[in-house]
């Protein structure tokens, strides 16, 4: 028993000796107004889909030198002119379009897993084929990262070819 409080003991003052953990410095520290400013930008550009849809607000948002990742079967990443083809597609091919149970979060850095500005969001879109009349509801998820206003990097992720098959004449 003597040798066992002896043992703790020293325990202790052993534990009692290492320095303490030290907080992050304040560089470290995720740092989110970034964040809350690109998603006013963001869901601006989101909406542009939506409601009386507006293209000329769509393509203005778009920087120059976009590197966009199509949700369109081996379509693959692409610039500026293939984003704008697919804008004006949906844009022109549906109505009544809405965007619902939005979840708005934080872009990180897929090295440092930190905030970086970016901004991500799933979803599910709604609304209806022009041509055949046809209803759609489709989960997906977008992502943006934003320079001086612009999108200049982005991805979407859905059913594209579900989505076209579901609203197709008969």
């Amino acid at each position: 028993m003597k040798n066992l409080l002896l043992m703790l003991a020293m325990s202790v003052a052993i534990i009692s000796c290492q320095p303490p953990a030290e907080a992050p410095a304040v560089a470290e520290v995720d740092d989110l107004a970034l964040f809350q400013e690109n998603l006013a930008i963001a869901q601006k550009f989101m909406m542009t889909f939506t409601g009386d849809t507006d293209f000329d607000l769509y393509a203005s948002m778009i920087h120059d030198s976009i590197t966009h990742t199509s949700p369109m079967y081996g379509v693959g990443e692409g610039g500026k002119e293939q984003m704008l083809g697919q804008g004006e597609f949906y844009m022109n091919g549906f109505e009544n379009v809405t965007f619902e149970e939005a979840v708005w979060l934080p872009g990180v850095d897929n090295e440092t897993l930190k905030a970086n500005g970016g901004v991500r969001v799933y979803g599910t879109w709604k609304g209806q084929s022009k041509e055949t009349g046809k209803s759609f509801a489709l989960s997906a998820y977008h992502w943006m990262e934003i320079k001086d206003g612009q999108i200049f990097a982005a991805g979407d992720f859905f059913d594209a070819t579900g989505m076209m098959m579901a609203v197709a004449a008969e």
